[in-house]
């Protein structure tokens, strides 16, 4: 039998106030906490202070904001649909654009042929490194 089963229970949605250093006591029910604060080595340092959470939702006021929830992503799914269709033929007709330019191919003039290497000889000319070196000139 469940917590929620046994007649006579009561659920309340509480804030927790403690000290930074602590944490909640393990309580023997499955999944719960105790009031009780521990530090790290489990000793017991003090109890939590516990402040009502303000308005808690009834069941059926729970419902109501799943369904709205449900409501309002169904219709922003459709409206982000109704744009992809819309726009799909002009994001297709673009990429053909892009394709088509990167697929024209470059006019024979702009192709660079390879290098041809001619070799040409001057015996009458000299180098630098075979020249007399100058005389200096004075001013």
């Amino acid at each position: 039998m469940t917590s929620d089963d046994r007649p006579g229970t009561v659920r309340d949605l509480m804030y927790v106030e403690r000290p930074a250093d602590t944490h909640l006591s393990q309580s023997s029910t499955p999944g719960g906490s105790n009031a009780l604060l521990r530090d790290d080595d489990n000793h017991l340092v003090t109890q939590a202070v516990l402040y009502p959470a303000g308005d808690t939702l009834t069941r059926a006021e729970a419902e109501a904001m799943v369904k709205l929830t449900a409501a309002a992503a169904a219709t922003a799914g459709l409206v982000a649909g109704i744009a992809v269709a819309k726009a799909a033929p002009h994001v297709k007709r673009g990429l053909a654009t892009l394709k088509s330019k990167l697929n024209r191919s470059t006019p024979e003039t702009a192709v660079e042929a390879p290098a041809a290497t001619i070799e040409v000889e001057f015996p009458a000319r000299t180098t630098m490194l075979k020249q007399p070196p100058r005389e200096p000139t004075t001013p």
